[in-house]
């Protein structure tokens, strides 16, 4: 773990030069917009009212789902989440390449201030959501929610972070990554239940395979402290809450893995770049 510990670069500054390059990717990112951060939210607004038009108002998929509207909204805010932080860490690497030529800085910082810039538009988004349960009746909000929530978000931050750094410093040996992943990316998200309900699969056995998946349990967690208590979760399906923990720890492997494979590579960035 030797890029971890960078000598050259004492805590605090490295916590300064982490704000200003979140700050940088938050400029570049919207720089060119007449909208400018107000972007950060609106595009998981879009991509919900897309999604609610056709799926519950055309499609009536989720027309039994107490809250389904809501429930899908926070659905697409937590994926908005992965799905940004993983593909802006994969590439941050190799956009920095001038940089990492030029400068010996903590390679580490470099992902994590774009998994960052995605946690912050989440957390804006989440205002958003918050807004619109106010709005909401029948909801399964109480005080299990304030320590409950927290915790499943940084579950999620924690295995975004670890496909990051994982993605980061594999996408500079192998370029295609960023293709592939797209692809996978677009599997996933119609895989786990964002749209659909997992009530919908009739079939235990596909519903146990898709809450091992730690995206499937982090939405359907959260859905059940926010939005509706009675959605399917992995204490219900399984019979045993002790199943909980296989996701969780999949999660932990994901940063534990990412983080070595990135230490292991990035001293070796400056020549692939």
């Amino acid at each position: 773990m030797s890029s971890i510990k960078h000598e050259r670069f004492p805590l605090k500054k490295q916590k300064s030069l982490l704000l200003e390059m979140i700050r940088t990717d938050f400029k570049l990112r919207y720089q060119a917009s007449a909208l400018g951060y107000i972007w950060s939210i609106l595009k998981p607004l879009f991509t919900f009212a897309i999604l609610y038009i056709i799926f519950a108002l055309v499609l009536k998929l989720g027309a039994r789902e107490q809250n389904y509207a809501l429930s899908l909204l926070l659905g697409v805010v937590l994926w908005s989440f992965f799905a940004e932080a993983t593909s802006a860490s994969l590439v941050s690497i190799v956009s920095s390449g001038n940089l990492i030529r030029k400068i010996d800085i903590p390679r580490y910082l470099i992902p994590i201030a774009s998994t960052t810039a995605a946690f912050i538009n989440m957390l804006l988004s989440l205002v958003v959501f918050g807004v619109f349960l106010l709005l909401g009746s029948n909801l399964a909000i109480g005080w299990h929610t304030l320590w409950v929530l927290p915790l499943l978000i940084l579950e999620l931050v924690v295995m975004s972070l670890g496909f990051g750094f994982f993605f980061a410093a594999f996408y500079v040996k192998l370029r295609d990554l960023n293709y592939i992943w797209e692809v996978i990316r677009q599997a996933l998200f119609y895989a786990i239940p964002i749209i659909y309900p997992l009530s919908r699969i009739n079939d235990i056995e596909i519903q146990k395979i898709l809450l091992m998946n730690p995206l499937t349990q982090i939405i359907q967690d959260a859905r059940s402290v926010t939005t509706y208590d009675k959605i399917e979760r992995i204490p219900q399906v399984f019979g045993s809450g002790l199943y909980e923990l296989i996701p969780i720890i999949f999660a932990i492997l994901s940063l534990v893995i990412g983080v070595w494979y990135f230490s292991r590579h990035s001293k070796y960035f400056a020549e692939d770049l």
